[in-house]
C-alpha cells in the first residue's frame, strides 16, 4: 500500500496526473472498456502492425483484455496508448491527424483536443513509471470511480490489519465516487491523500487530504504544513458510512 495518493486534474483537458495508482487500479475502475488500442510508441513490442498509421494496434475487446493482464501493460514504464472505436475510421485518419497522434505520443501533450472525432476515444494513457500516470479522461467520472475504489480497498486493509487470526474480517462499504466530486476544486490545485497519517478515531477511519500542486507529491508528507490540510475523508466502521469534511472557507472554494 502506498504512503500517499496524489492527483492533479487539468480542467481544460481532463488530464489527470496521479501517483500511487497501479495499471490494474485503472483497468478495474473504468466503465468504458476500450474496444481497440492504438499504441503510441512506434517501436512497441505488443500488438500487430497497422500500415495506415505505421503504429501497432490491439485489435479486439478480447485482445485488449488479454493485453491488460500482460506484463507489458502492468509493469512497463513508458507505455502509451489511445483507444479507438472502429478500425475503419482509424484508416480514415489524415496525415495531419496521424502527425498529431505522433506528437501526442512523443510529448505527452495534445496539440488540439485530446479526444479525436474519428477515433471516438475515451482515454489517452501514459504510464510514467513508479506508479505515476498521466491519463486523459473523456468522462472524469471514470477517475472518481478509480479513486473511490482505491480508497475503499485501502480502508478495508487498514480496518482489518489488527484483527486476530480467529476473528472474522470486517467488510467496508464501497465509497461512492459522487462524494469525491466535492474535492474537484482541490484536485484542480493538486491533492495528496496521506495514508500514512490516517488514523482510527472512535471507530471512524480518517484520511487527511492536503492541498498541494502539480509537483507536491515529491515531498514527504511529514513536511506538509498544518494549513495545507484542507479536507478529511471519514469512514464510520460501525455505521458503514463514508463522509467528507472540507474547509469551505478556504480560497480554493471561493468560486463555488
Amino acid at each position: 500500500m502506498p504512503d500517499t495518493l496524489f492527483a492533479y486534474i487539468d480542467s481544460t483537458s481532463n488530464a489527470v496526473l496521479s501517483k500511487g495508482f497501479s495499471p490494474n487500479d485503472f483497468v478495474d475502475g473504468i466503465v468504458h472498456k476500450p474496444k481497440h488500442l492504438l499504441l503510441l510508441d512506434p517501436v512497441a513490442e505488443a500488438g500487430e502492425y497497422e500500415p495506415h498509421t505505421g503504429l501497432k494496434i490491439i485489435n479486439s475487446p478480447e485482445q485488449v483484455q488479454q493485453f491488460f493482464t500482460n506484463k507489458i501493460f502492468t509493469q512497463s514504464k513508458g507505455l502509451k496508448w489511445i483507444d479507438f472505436n472502429d478500425l475503419a475510421m482509424l484508416k480514415e485518419l489524415t496525415p495531419l491527424e496521424i502527425s498529431e497522434l505522433l506528437y501526442f505520443g512523443h510529448m505527452r501533450t495534445h496539440l488540439h483536443s485530446p479526444f479525436f472525432y474519428k477515433l471516438q476515444n475515451n482515454f489517452v494513457y501514459f504510464n510514467l513509471g513508479n506508479e505515476t500516470m498521466r491519463v486523459y479522461y473523456r468522462y472524469l467520472d471514470e477517475f472518481y470511480r478509480i479513486l473511490a475504489s482505491k480508497l475503499t480497498r485501502i480502508v478495508l486493509e487498514k480496518v482489518n490489519d489488527r484483527r486476530s487470526f480467529f476473528r472474522r474480517g470486517s467488510s467496508v462499504a464501497p465509497l461512492d465516487g459522487e462524494l469525491l466530486k466535492e474535492l474537484y476544486p482541490i484536485l484542480q490545485e493538486g491533492a495528496i491523500f496521506c495514508l500514512d497519517l490516517a488514523e482510527l478515531k472512535n471507530k471512524s477511519y480518517h484520511i487527511p487530504v492536503f492541498l498541494s500542486d502539480e509537483k507536491g507529491w515529491r515531498r514527504s508528507p511529514r513536511n506538509y504544513k498544518k494549513e495545507q490540510r484542507i479536507a478529511e475523508i471519514i469512514y464510520d466502521t460501525s455505521k458503514q458510512l463514508w463522509s467528507l469534511e472540507v474547509e469551505n472557507d478556504d480560497p480554493v472554494f471561493s468560486f463555488r
